[in-house]
Formats: structure tokens, C-alpha cells, sequence
């Protein structure tokens, strides 16, 4: 956030009074090669942080992106400044730069907040979860109080197994734990408890129910 205070000081004092500039050759050659690397570093440390739910490095490349786009700004600016002898764009460009970093700044305190709280699964990993269930479950009369989370990096998933009341102990706890396979093949960063329950304990649906909302709904 100071950088954009700074980027908007050195702005306005050239903005009341604009400063033709020279020797630009070797400084822009510099700043084009580097923006060229920082962008693909950038590119690589999304993926990874997409890739492994981090927070940290998705926050770096973001920092890195607003580095890119500062420089594109500015060598915008020098560019259309120089072919059209209108200095006063290059400050009004770096003030426009300046607002994208508090905004880039802005969304990445949102995003790390984000991460350390608890956030409910996007939908159609969701609906993986459902599905990877519902293809496992074999003799199992019915999973209900379904429920996922995000916790940084992490998956939590915990659901009810209703089984039938000739069930083993050894059979339910087989049952569990290609159950918590299937998921933990879906959400590899998965957390899997199950809490398994006799006949009687079922709501009648059947398949899986998700107890998620005001109105049951059920996959089966």
C-alpha cells in the first residue's frame, strides 16, 4: 500500500509539471526483460498454489503480478507520452498503476482471510464428493449429515453411515475405509470421518442425503 502512496507523490509533482524524458533505450530494454520473467514466474506460482491450496504462494504471485502490471502501466505511459509529446500521461498512467496495487492489495488480504477461515466446498466438488460416496457405499443403507469445508489447504468431510443391523464390526469398518479411499481420491488434501450408525438410525431416504440445508436433498 505505500508503494501506490509513493507511485501517487513522484505522480503528481511530475503531473503539475511534466518532464520530458531521455535515455530511455537501455532502461525500457531492462524493465521488458524482466516483466517478461516476472510474468511467467508469476503464471508458474498460481498453478502451484491453485495446485496445492496455498495461500502463500497464490498471495506471491499475485505481489508479482501487480509488479507486472506497475511496469506494463508505466512503459504504457513512457510509450504514448513519447510518440505523442504529451508527458502529462505518463503521471496520470502511474496514478491509474497505483490504484490497481491497492486494489491487487485489497483482494489479496481478502483471499489470505479467506484461507484461514473456514470456507464451505464449491459445488461441483461437492458434487464429486456425492458421487464418490454414492458409487462406495455398497450394502450401506444410506449416508445423511453430509458436510464439507475448506481449512486453508485442507478438506474436512464428515458424514453419517446408517448400515444394516447384521452388519459386523469388522464389515463397517471395511465398509469405512474404502469409503474414505474413494474420497480421499476425489479431495486428495482430505480429511474423512464417518460416523457410523444401526438400521434404525436413518432418516428413509436413502442413497446419499445431504442435510446441508432447510430441505433435505438426496442423490441416490
Amino acid at each position: 500500500m505505500w508503494a501506490a502512496v509513493e507511485i501517487v507523490r513522484a505522480a503528481w509533482g511530475r503531473f503539475e509539471a511534466p518532464v520530458a524524458l531521455e535515455g530511455l533505450g537501455v532502461g525500457l530494454a531492462v524493465s521488458v526483460t524482466a516483466t517478461a520473467l516476472n510474468g511467467a514466474w508469476a503464471a508458474l506460482l498460481v498453478r502451484a498454489g491453485r495446485q496445492h491450496r496455498s495461500p502463500a504462494l497464490v498471495a506471491d504471485a499475485r505481489h508479482l503480478w501487480a509488479d507486472v502490471v506497475t511496469t506494463v502501466g508505466v512503459l504504457a505511459g513512457i510509450g504514448l507520452a513519447a510518440a505523442t509529446g504529451w508527458w502529462v500521461l505518463d503521471p496520470l498512467l502511474a496514478i491509474a498503476v497505483a490504484v490497481n496495487v491497492v486494489a491487487v492489495g485489497v483482494r489479496l488480504l481478502r483471499e489470505s482471510v479467506a484461507g484461514l477461515m473456514d470456507e464451505a466446498v464449491p459445488p461441483d466438488e461437492m458434487d464429486a464428493i456425492h458421487e464418490a460416496i454414492r458409487t462406495t457405499m455398497g450394502g450401506a443403507l444410506e449416508v445423511h449429515a453430509l458436510r464439507a469445508r475448506h481449512a486453508g489447504r485442507h478438506t474436512f468431510v464428515e458424514f453419517h453411515l446408517v448400515v444394516p443391523g447384521t452388519s459386523t464390526v469388522a464389515e463397517s469398518h471395511a465398509l469405512c475405509d474404502r469409503l474414505e479411499a474413494a474420497v480421499h481420491a476425489t479431495v486428495p488434501e482430505s480429511s474423512v470421518t464417518i460416523h457410523v450408525e444401526p438400521e434404525h438410525k436413518g432418516k428413509g431416504h436413502g442413497g446419499v442425503v445431504a442435510l446441508g440445508s432447510d430441505v433435505p436433498h438426496t442423490f441416490t
